[in-house]
């Protein structure tokens, strides 16, 4: 049987906490209700990291480690951002875990949502061309909810083009909170991290697209709440949204050349130290107290990135892609370059305005 092969195996959420007390039991609750271990004979684990709350949220998180101390642990950490809080979550994760997924602190995860995300990277390692040691991820699309999870009229379940690479330098598809990973693409992030990412889930779509697989799930398993507070919200006007739209692209256009320049530079780290892959000493926690997080962590053995994916054709091709969009962004004198690799490249964003709109903006440089 299918869930034979992953039986023993075990999944670790990576929760980023801050002020989040109003509806954190409610996210708690269903991540312990998920099915994983009953279908995909997975066993679940969660690491939550707090960013400095100054709420309930700390308390509420020692009453769930006392209660659930085989699945449950957390920590203090320094505030220091909802970016640096996950790539701090990956660091301190379980080296031992086979599957790894995000989890924000005010969703509502429907009971297959981690079963869901396993068995298709199952299904995805087992593909005639996915290479051992192959990063995979698989991330769904959201229910939008309201404060009281009532759905709300959106367009997240149009249907996407495929995720891929031309995709990811210039657009996030993968929301966090739907995210669940392989041990290899874990590996990676940790290794290298970046000095700077628009944000963390976008990092993984890179990665993932550039040196492995990408399963986008058009079925929802979460319930992804709209409230003032929240990163991203979707419940606005069609003009509201698309003045919004067109500030973000204002607000992020420098930043999107700025990521891929960090892309290409972390690439080179990985080019020139495979070793990285292979060993990793033990992670400082950030604080003392805590010392039980990263105690399973001294003789951490990876998995090592296969370096025939990492000098494969395929991914050689996606890096000069990056470098060049970098590049080439801003002076006019690379105005023709730039327009030969609008039309050359296949970089595409998954609206058919928005992509119009960043061609343009590709054209003239200001990305």
């Amino acid at each position: 049987m299918e869930e034979d092969k992953v039986a023993g195996k075990v999944i670790q959420v990576l929760m980023s906490t801050y002020n989040g007390d109003e509806y954190l039991k409610e996210q708690i609750d269903s991540i312990l209700a998920q099915d994983c271990e009953k279908k995909a004979g997975t066993k679940l684990k969660l690491l939550i990291r707090d960013d400095g709350s100054k709420d309930g949220t700390q308390k509420i998180l020692g009453e769930y480690a006392k209660k659930y101390p085989e699945t449950i642990e957390w920590y203090q950490g320094q505030n220091v951002g909802v970016i640096k809080s996950f790539f701090d979550l990956v660091v301190k994760s379980d080296e031992k875990a086979d599957y790894y997924a995000f989890s924000d602190q005010d969703d509502y995860w429907h009971k297959d949502k981690l079963s869901a995300g396993i068995t298709n990277i199952d299904k995805m390692s087992k593909e005639k061309d996915t290479k051992k040691n192959m990063p995979l991820l698989y991330c769904c699309s959201p229910m939008l909810v309201d404060e009281n999870l009532k759905e709300l009229n959106n367009e997240m379940t149009r249907k996407l083009k495929k995720p891929a690479f031309e995709n990811a330098v210039v657009e996030n598809i993968v929301t966090g909170c739907t995210l669940v990973m392989n041990k290899t693409l874990r590996d990676m992030a940790k290794a290298h991290q970046p000095e700077f990412t628009v944000m963390h889930d976008w990092w993984f779509y890179l990665l993932a697209s550039c040196y492995g697989k990408v399963y986008y799930d058009m079925e929802q398993h979460i319930s992804y709440r709209q409230h003032g507070s929240n990163t991203v919200g979707y419940n606005v006007s069609k003009t509201k949204e698309f003045k919004d739209r067109l500030k973000r692209f204002k607000r992020n256009r420098r930043n999107i050349s700025r990521q891929l320049s960090e892309f290409v530079h972390i690439h080179e780290k990985y080019r020139k130290d495979t070793s990285c892959f292979k060993t990793t000493a033990n992670n400082k926690v950030d604080d003392i107290s805590q010392k039980n997080v990263a105690k399973s962590h001294e003789k951490e053995t990876t998995v090592p990135l296969n370096e025939e994916i990492l000098k494969s054709s395929s991914v050689k091709s996606k890096i000069v892609m990056a470098k060049r969009l970098a590049e080439y962004r801003g002076n006019i004198k690379y105005l023709p370059k730039r327009m030969t690799l609008v039309k050359e490249a296949g970089i595409y964003r998954q609206r058919k305005t928005d992509n119009r709109i960043f061609k343009l903006i590709l054209i003239l440089g200001s990305y």
